[in-house]
C-alpha cells in the first residue's frame, strides 16, 4: 500500500454497524477513520439517513444505547474527523435502487478510491452483468465497492 491515504465512503449500514459495535468489522473501519489512516467522505445526505436510521423508534426500541444524545454524539465525532461535502452532484443514476444514489455520487464526487458496503445492490456493481453494472464499470473504473471485511484486508495482507 502507498503511502498516501485512501479517500473511501462508508454506506449507512456500516456506519449504522460502527455505532453499535466498536469490535465489529465496520467499527474497526471506523476506526481507521478515527486512527487517521484513511481519509472518509460524508454528505449531508449521508448524515441525515444515518440519523434517521439511528433515531427511528423501533432502533430505540431495540438498542438502548441508541438516545438521541449518543447519536449525536457519535455524528459530531464522525463529522470532526470526515470530510463533509453540503451537496454531491448526481453523475450516477440507479436504477435497481435509487437510495444507493447519494453513496455512489458521494463516491464518484470525491474521486474516493473505495465505497465500503454490505448492501448487494452497491456489491453487484462490481460484478454483475446488467448494462447497468457494466455502464458504472467502465465509467468510474478507479472505485471499488467492496465489503468492510474485504477493506480491512488491506491493511493487513502485505502488497
Amino acid at each position: 500500500m502507498t503511502a498516501e491515504l485512501l479517500r473511501v465512503v462508508f454506506d449507512c449500514n456500516i456506519l449504522w454497524q460502527a455505532f453499535f459495535s466498536k469490535t465489529g468489522a465496520s467499527g474497526r473501519c471506523q476506526k481507521l477513520v478515527e486512527d487517521g489512516k484513511i481519509i472518509l467522505f460524508l454528505s449531508a445526505d449521508v448524515l441525515d439517513e444515518v440519523r434517521d436510521v439511528l433515531t427511528r423508534p423501533e432502533t430505540q426500541n431495540q438498542f438502548a444505547q441508541a438516545t438521541p444524545e449518543a447519536v449525536e454524539a457519535f455524528l459530531k465525532d464522525l463529522t470532526s474527523k470526515a470530510v463533509v461535502l453540503k451537496s454531491v452532484a448526481q453523475k450516477f443514476r440507479y436504477e435497481r435502487d435509487p437510495k444507493d444514489e447519494p453513496y455512489i455520487n458521494l463516491a464518484v464526487e470525491t474521486k474516493a478510491d473505495y465505497l465500503v458496503s454490505r448492501d448487494k445492490d452497491l456489491l453487484d456493481l462490481m460484478t454483475g452483468h446488467t448494462a447497468e453494472c457494466k455502464e458504472f464499470r467502465q465509467r468510474f473504473r478507479p472505485l471499488k465497492i467492496i465489503d468492510p471485511v474485504a477493506f480491512l484486508k488491506l491493511f493487513t495482507d502485505p502488497d
